[in-house]
């Protein structure tokens, strides 16, 4: 999906044959076949981070509401279901849950915030990767966003 010709953004979903624990999720994720790590050397800067819930809502909202750099953004109550179904579905919560059923599934998953040095992210202006891990481990679901002028 590209944003106004400034950007780019991608969207994956891998379901593991055995458990992940949280600790691996740093060395596994630049290894899986997404466009936005594709051609990332082993010595080139791919930095990630274990963050609270509440720090992913936020920068998914950011992005939903205000538009990233170049756009308007869907604002305020269209924001927030932005933001809210994209929490929906990089934390496996089912079609069509529940705010209580999307915020318990939210809540068990390990959330991560990345970034790197590949191609795909322009790292100029407002690139963010994030990644969720399911609470039975065996589902990782990756965000990733790229803006550049």
């Amino acid at each position: 999906m590209e944003a106004g010709g400034w950007g780019d953004a991608g969207a994956w979903v891998f379901v593991l044959d055995d458990a992940v624990e949280p600790d691996r999720v740093p060395g596994l994720l630049p290894t899986l076949p997404m466009a936005c790590v594709d051609g990332l050397h082993p010595a080139e800067r791919f930095e990630i981070a274990v963050r609270p819930m509440g720090d992913i809502w936020c920068l998914l909202f950011a992005t939903a509401s205000m538009g990233g750099t170049y756009d308007t953004g869907v604002h305020g109550a269209y924001g927030r279901l932005a933001a809210w179904q994209s929490m929906a579905g990089l934390s496996g919560a089912p079609a069509g849950a529940s705010a209580e059923e999307v915020e318990r599934h939210a809540r068990q998953s390990t959330w991560f915030h990345f970034e790197a040095d590949a191609d795909w992210f322009h790292n100029e202006i407002y690139d963010y990767g994030i990644a969720a891990l399911s609470p039975d481990r065996r589902r990782i679901a990756v965000l990733a966003a790229t803006d550049t002028d």
